[in-house]
């Protein structure tokens, strides 16, 4: 799209690059003269606006960019994208110098020394896809396809690379999501079928008004919103949580925040609240006991639960007795019934009577929501039990999916993908030989993780036991093909660093370089696909160059509250020898049908797609795939409960929109790259609330939640209607079958999933469980972790982002150093030298480990000091203090992918490694979640002192 002036009026002011304008003084909308006006519409020449989205971090807000002579010139917000309703960070701001930095991966590389040692030649694509091809044919007929896991990484365009694997003949592809928040997520999904529950607050709403008008509202209804664990000012996944949380304030929403630091989150709210780092499934527990305990309907100060909510409930009943039935119960670590306020008193820190009166607050103040996070629950090892509470909290108390209240936004997502993922490749039949008898099953009955003996409830896959297969291999203990064992030989990274990310660094370094008794690795073949060059690409034994999120095409849809879905567009064309992933895509599949696998078919790859745009507009063919239910229904003309799709416009027109009864669809114009050039890159459906209800009555609707029952599900194996369904039944059923236990379950001495409520300790807390309060003394602070403005490990050379401080983990303490300052460098030329900039010391952020100030002064510490953490496994890293009251005392903090970088294609923060903590050296490699495989990255103790 041509800019022309009226495009350009929002934003006149800051786009005369390098021009002079004269504004009368004392008032910045004056008149403009014509002269001005004349050097205003000359800067205008030459621009294209392209609608794409920003990837800098996972919220992928939704952006306008400015493109001039094929080089990335100027970007703002996409007014049109409710995420970020026009607005953009730092992090869009620093996305010239993630694209143009000098330590892109500019070409494809192959190992030539050792791995870890940072050895490669640049060959062309031709040679690196036949190397690549070459070896993954043999190590097909060797060890079968299965031997081969793709890890898609931590965008969201990562469809081609499922394809690519499945089509192989893989069942093992996973991504970024293993290694996010699984337990975060486990209460939705076991009971909503969803994934991330967060607070009405994403303005604005596109929603019908009583006239049956579409409207956009930006009033906020939230009266309450608690956030524990979650950072949204910082670890912005959901950006408009952010700037939602800020204007509700405004509009009279009280907000607690309950973190042992106390966050940028924390600095806004009204009350903060410091626990005992990991437990947020005691303090959830109290908060249910006391609301089930002092509960009373007719009187206006208690009237705590809502008992309507009972019928969209299945096993309400079930789950509050087995809940209750651990009140008889004492606790070894403290000999108190568990779930009192007493009980949470003494386990979390927080003063009883507050307990008390948050879950007074909780249940009384409506609509309010209830907000758990990444950092915690979601990477503790009993995460699940918190998560699963928080989300009955927001059931019973009728804050679910209410104006105002608690929204799971996973269940109310657009859907992409459809056909162009290729899951349907995984039906595909085979034979193995197990035991020595041919055995017939279909491609999935291979899944390392599903059908494995570690954790077959693993539904967002496990990346944490990577290292443990890659030495032991995959025994598989379920479904067909029990009892048939398989080495783990191919390892591909798309985009990801697991080395640092995916559990503990140490261990994945010595996995990825063990050899066997005849010298050779292990893991015989380590591919890595990306822009930037992280650490794990060190041991790579071949590099691809992947065009940046700029130079390739997908689409976004992060976490919305009613169906969002926008176009990221190529906004400017591959830089150096990058290329995009359909285009990856079709050169891998090429070379390996000309090698002769017919796992491989040309109809499926480069026959279906000629380019990415063939391949976005089979990801639309689906989508939205959403229900028209709720409140107000979101097409009244249409018959409720049926499912849609098609462009909003054409949908709201009814032109050519056709009715499916048999089939219960709605079908409008289909979605294409065209259609969203047209339409400000967004297309954005109508928001409903109570969408587990008639729209005309209070019965159920029986269409939405995601469950089997589409119901609210407090029970997760039962039998109805003749049929046994629930969360867990499948997999009882294959522990029934197989007669043989998990062992991530027998971690925690289960037999089998449970059917309802159930508890457990957590790891590597001398505070809760018994079993580690030997450790108390010597090891007497807990380590937890968090983020800063950055997208974990990967965009750390964009400097700018170092020029902002974040709490107590990202501050200026780094020592005199010199390296490329990527600010200015905006095309990138042949040859181009950029010159070294003198970095002085505290000038420049680094990561910093955070320490109550008390705690430092008790020690004989001071600001900046360098000290030693070890953990009772004799694990150890180093870092500088950032001593302050802001966090709970025995407890320190460490932001992920801020120090021990070991990669020189970090840039900058390369020289700071051996001063800047790493905390996943200190991760216990063997505590993994139970039932997901998760890393419990936040369990852990350690002792300090000073180097």
């Amino acid at each position: 799209m041509k800019i022309n002036r009226r495009n350009f009026l929002k934003t006149s002011a800051g786009l005369v690059a390098g021009a002079t304008v004269t504004m009368k003084a004392g008032n910045v909308f004056a008149k403009i003269t014509s002269q001005e006006a004349g050097i205003i519409k000359e800067s205008l020449k030459g621009y294209n606006k392209v609608f794409s989205a920003c990837a800098m971090c996972p919220a992928e807000c939704g952006l306008e960019y400015w493109e001039k002579g094929g080089d990335l010139k100027k970007i703002y917000g996409n007014k049109d994208v409710p995420m970020n309703d026009g607005t953009s960070c730092a992090k869009a701001a620093a996305i010239p110098q993630l694209v143009y930095s000098p330590y892109r991966i500019k070409h494809p590389m192959i190992r030539t020394g050792e791995r870890g040692e940072g050895k490669f030649k640049k060959v062309s694509w031709d040679e690196a896809i036949d190397f690549l091809a070459k070896r993954m044919i043999k190590l097909k007929k060797q060890y079968g396809a299965e031997s081969m896991l793709m890890d898609t990484g931590d965008v969201t365009d990562r469809d081609q690379y499922y394809r690519l694997a499945f089509g192989f003949g893989t069942p093992n592809c996973c991504e970024h999501g293993a290694i996010c928040d699984v337990p975060r997520r486990h209460g939705p999904k076991l009971i909503l079928g969803g994934k991330r529950i967060q607070p009405d607050v994403m303005r604005p709403l596109l929603i019908r008004g009583e006239d049956g008008k579409l409207t956009k509202p930006y009033e906020y209804q939230t009266k309450l919103i608690i956030y524990n664990g979650w950072n949204p000012f910082v670890a912005t996944r959901i950006y408009y949580e952010n700037r939602g949380t800020v204007e509700a304030k405004l509009s009279g929403c009280k907000v607690v925040v309950i973190d042992p630091s106390y966050s940028n989150t924390a600095t806004a709210a009204d009350e903060w609240l410091a626990p005992t780092a990991g437990t947020d499934g005691d303090l959830f527990g109290a908060m249910l006991r006391y609301i089930l305990e002092n509960d009373n309907p007719k009187k206006a100060d208690r009237k705590y639960i809502d008992w309507n909510m009972k019928q969209y409930v299945l096993g309400w009943d079930e789950f509050i007795n087995e809940f209750k039935s651990w009140w008889k119960k004492k606790d070894p670590i403290n000999g108190l019934t568990y779930f009192s306020t007493t009980w949470a008193a003494d386990r979390t820190g927080i003063d009883e009577y507050k307990i008390k009166k948050l879950a007074h607050d909780f249940g009384i103040t409506k609509p309010a929501a209830l907000v758990w996070g990444m950092q915690s629950p979601g990477h503790h090892y009993n995460g699940y039990c918190a998560s699963i509470i928080g989300t009955v909290l927001n059931v019973i108390t009728g804050n679910l999916d209410v104006p105002g209240g608690a929204i799971d936004t996973e269940t109310v997502k657009a859907s992409k993908g459809a056909s162009a993922t290729a899951k349907h490749f995984k039906k595909r039949k085979l034979k193995r030989r197990v035991n020595g008898k041919i055995v017939e099953g279909e491609m999935e009955h291979l899944q390392k993780d599903h059908y494995g003996d570690q954790y077959p409830s693993a539904w967002d896959d496990v990346v944490a036991d990577i290292p443990d297969r890659i030495r032991k291999g995959v025994n598989i203990e379920y479904g067909p093909f029990k009892g048939h064992k398989y080495a783990f030989k191919m390892f591909f990274l798309r985009t990801g660093n697991t080395v640092m990310t995916a559990s503990n660094t140490e261990d994945w370094k010595k996995a990825l370089t063990e050899k066997d008794k005849n010298g050779n690795y292990k893991l015989e073949l380590m591919t890595v696909i990306d822009s930037v060059f992280l650490e794990s690409a060190l041991y790579a034994d071949i590099i691809l160059p992947e065009a940046s999120f700029v130079e390739r095409m997908s689409l976004s849809d992060i976490y919305p509250s009613h169906a969002v879905l926008y176009l990221r567009d190529e906004v400017i064309k591959p830089l150096y020898d990058s290329k995009k992933p359909t285009d990856i895509m079709n050169l891998l599949a090429k070379k390996l049908y000309a090698l002769g696998d017919r796992d491989i078919r040309p109809e499926d790859f480069w026959e279906r797609y000629a380019n990415e745009e063939d391949f976005v507009n089979d990801m639309l063919t689906q989508s939205p795939k959403m229900k028209n239910i709720g409140r107000p229904l979101p097409y009244p003309k249409y018959p409720e409960g049926y499912t849609i799709i098609g462009t909003p416009d054409s949908l709201e027109s009814g032109i050519g929109v056709t009715v499916d009864h048999n089939k219960k669809l709605i079908k409008g114009d289909l979605l294409t790259v065209e259609w969203y050039r047209k339409n400000q890159g967004v297309a954005v459906w109508p928001m409903s609330y109570y969408r587990y209800k008639k729209s005309d009555s209070e019965k159920p609707n029986l269409a939405y939640p995601k469950t089997d029952s589409k119901m609210i599900e407090f029970v997760w194996d039962y039998e109805k209607d003749g049929k046994r369904s629930g969360r867990y039944a499948g997999y009882n059923k294959l522990i029934e079958a197989s007669q043989v236990v998990p062992a991530g379950m027998q971690e925690i001495g289960f037999t089998k999933y449970p059917k309802t409520f159930y508890w457990f300790e957590t790891k590597w807390n001398p505070y809760t469980n018994p079993d580690y309060s030997k450790y108390q003394k010597e090891y007497p602070f807990q380590v937890i972790n968090g983020r800063v403005h950055h997208a974990m490990t990967g965009t750390q050379m964009a400097t700018f982002l170092s020029q902002v401080k974040v709490e107590g983990t990202w501050h200026p303490m780094n020592e005199e150093f010199k390296d490329v300052n990527v600010e200015g460098v905006q095309s990138p030329k042949p040859g181009q030298i950029v010159k070294e900039h003198t970095f002085k010391k505290d000038t420049f952020s680094i990561g910093t480990i955070w320490m109550n100030e008390t705690d430092g002064k008790d020690m004989g510490f001071k600001m900046g000091d360098l000290v030693k953490m070890t953990n009772p496994l004799g694990a150890s890293t180093k870092g500088k203090l950032f001593l302050s009251g802001g966090i709970r005392p025995k407890v320190v903090k460490i932001s992920f992918g801020t120090g021990g970088r070991f990669s020189k294609g970090i840039g900058p923060l390369y020289k700071a490694r051996n001063y800047t903590a790493d905390p996943n050296m200190l991760t216990d490699p063997n505590a993994r979640s139970p039932f997901m495989g998760f890393p419990a990255f936040a369990d852990m103790i350690v002792k300090i002192e000073k180097v």
